[in-house]
């Protein structure tokens, strides 16, 4: 692609009601690219009937061949790539090969240090849910989150270079510290700074 030297991958992991799909919209509206979110990619080939925990843990690879493709094919000069609980040898596999894509890549985990808050944007999805279908978002109680998708999810050490971002914070307190890092993220091979 045309923008190999320039073209950030913004890698967002995080459990559900993290702000994934917020976020990602927000720094849209400031720097727009494409996004690729995981859950929509999974329905891609998972007929609704079949989504569950387990069922989208074993598609990894597969998941990650598919966002592979998208982020190949995006000529935008930033991808927003929501990966969610992505296990750690498939987000290692993403990132890997953005990088040796010549793509440079900001990890960023999302975290609510706020049980209200995250409390609060399980009832308002389920609301939005009631309404109608919606590929981005997977109805998920509580009771699920808190239990085996917790469970399920390998945090990423600190070894692993992601941005940890609360956003029990504002969200454009979390959108400056995105920025910022996206400014002083180095570009592959000496290419020197990013300009977002």
């Amino acid at each position: 692609m045309q923008h190999l030297g320039s073209q950030a991958i913004v890698v967002v992991a995080g459990l559900p009601y993290s702000g994934k799909t917020a976020i990602i919209e927000r720094l849209m509206r400031d720097l727009p690219g494409k996004a690729v979110f995981i859950d929509a990619v999974f329905r891609d080939f998972v007929e609704e009937k079949d989504v569950c925990l387990e069922r989208w843990l074993a598609e990894g690879t597969r998941l990650v061949d598919r966002i592979i493709d998208d982020i190949a094919a995006a000529a935008e000069p930033f991808v927003y790539v929501e990966i969610g609980i992505l296990q750690p040898r498939h987000r290692d596999r993403l990132m890997a090969w953005a990088r040796d894509h010549g793509r440079r890549v900001l990890p960023v985990l999302l975290e609510c240090a706020s049980r209200q808050a995250v409390c609060s944007r399980q009832a308002a999805r389920e609301v939005q849910l009631a309404r109608g279908h919606d590929r981005l978002k997977i109805a998920i109680g509580m009771d699920e989150l808190e239990g085996p998708i917790r469970a399920a999810f390998v945090t990423p050490a600190d070894g692993e270079g992601f941005l940890r971002i609360d956003t029990s914070q504002p969200i454009e307190a979390n959108i400056r510290e995105i920025r910022a890092a996206l400014v002083h993220s180095r570009c592959p091979r000496g290419q020197g700074r990013a300009e977002a």
